[in-house]
């Protein structure tokens, strides 16, 4: 008797349908165990990984899981002991036509190099600030009044405009807006903040709202130490917690503090200043992922002292730093520690506080004076709802009004 129709057939096939719908794993066809491959892909950079995703669906499907993207964060973000740097993220002006130019700079020793990258800021607006960078994505808006928000992933080429919220700042009442950029590695989330400042001659608290990218969407944040920011951006950016320099009116009158956004508890905490007199200067920054300032004199441009806040002593200070040929302006800090300044020519230079030596100089031709800004950034994977590639139409509008004035602007990275 010939077999029947039905046992025949389930023969031939010999495998369940669940197991022909499994999708193959990355790394089933590789000599190494699959948790080496992981780590080993997980170490370079964004560009080859971007490239690496064409070479099969597997490799695709892998750099594109939301684990993956934070194990190659984690490897991104940290300092290597061999050079102990990371990118840095130069904002600067153009001379004649003041253009907004943003670069990525390594200052590294063994191999220094400047790319410039496309701006996803809309190149009709001339005001743009940086608000700063977390977890790889670049905060852009327009001051005074924060109507225009870009997040932007540099690494990716990909940006989006956030939506305005329907409480727009009332310019009768209000004197300008500063933004924040947070991070929520809980929630995957990203917040931008902005806080509505009222004119200077009030004591009103500012106004708060948060917009989430989780949610798409604008909701009131409590201002419940009633503060008044100072600047039309946060100071910076720490392991995806913002702070802002603020005045606090109390009993004792007004005083400067510093604000941060607790991300627990998705609301704003204050911190105290270090101990500054009117003759002394200061700068917030990133020193290793703790929170930082470099405090000088005024009249005084060859000595900076270091202060560290601790979360059980508060701050103290950790040294004195003796510039030797004197600086003009210091405009950051790398999360290393090596300060960036201005000299009395002009001329940007990175300085090693650890050896009193400088360790590189970036000259920057056709830069409007005093314009550049640096912030320290890693480059991720990460990807928003809603970004789409960054157009080279404005790279191309760029290109045009350089030729029409003749000049445009050149970057070197010398190292010493």
């Amino acid at each position: 008797m010939p077999p029947s129709k039905g046992k025949g057939k389930g023969k031939k096939k010999g495998k369940s349908q669940k197991t022909k719908n499994r999708a193959p794993d990355a790394t089933c066809n590789c000599i190494f165990r699959r948790e080496i491959i992981i780590n080993i892909l997980s170490r370079l950079p964004v560009k080859t990984l971007l490239q690496f995703r064409c070479v099969c669906k597997p490799w695709r499907k892998l750099i594109s899981k939301p684990k993956f993207i934070a194990t190659h964060f984690r490897h991104s973000s940290s300092l290597q002991p061999s050079t102990g740097s990371s990118p840095v993220l130069l904002h600067t002006r153009h001379l004649k036509s003041y253009d907004h130019l943003l670069s990525l700079i390594n200052l590294s020793p063994e191999s220094s190099s400047v790319v410039e990258l496309d701006n996803p800021f809309p190149f009709i607006l001339k005001s743009m600030v940086v608000v700063g960078s977390c977890n790889g994505i670049v905060c852009l808006c327009q001051p005074p009044w924060g109507d225009v928000i870009t997040l932007w992933n540099p690494a990716m080429r990909q940006s989006r405009t956030v939506p305005l919220s329907k409480r727009e700042p009332i310019m009768e009442a209000h004197s300008s807006v500063s933004i924040g950029l947070a991070y929520d590695s809980q929630e995957n989330n990203f917040l931008v903040l902005s806080l509505k400042r009222f004119g200077p001659e009030t004591v009103i608290a500012d106004e708060v709202e948060m917009f989430s990218t989780k949610s798409f969407s604008w909701e009131r944040a409590p201002n419940e130490v009633g503060f008044r920011v100072l600047g039309l951006s946060c100071n910076l950016i720490i392991k995806g917690v913002p702070y802002w320099s603020a005045l606090l009116e109390d009993a004792y009158g007004s005083r400067e503090v510093l604000v941060y956004f607790d991300l627990s508890k998705k609301v704003f905490d204050r911190l105290p200043m270090p101990g500054m007199r009117r003759e002394t200067k200061g700068y917030l920054v990133n020193l290793e992922d703790s929170l930082g300032m470099l405090m000088w004199e005024k009249a005084d441009k060859y000595n900076v002292d270091i202060w560290v806040m601790d979360d059980e002593d508060g701050w103290s200070k950790k040294r004195n730093v003796g510039v030797l040929f004197g600086f003009d302006r210091i405009i950051g800090c790398l999360r290393n520690g090596n300060i960036v300044a201005y000299d009395e020519n002009g001329v940007l230079f990175l300085f090693d506080p650890m050896t009193s030596s400088v360790k590189a100089k970036l000259c920057i031709d056709n830069a409007n004076s005093g314009s550049s800004m640096i912030f320290n950034y890693s480059e991720s994977l990460v990807l928003i709802e809603g970004m789409l590639p960054v157009k080279k139409q404005a790279a191309r509008d760029k290109l045009a009004r350089e030729n029409l004035l003749k000049a445009g602007m050149n970057i070197k990275v010398t190292t010493t």
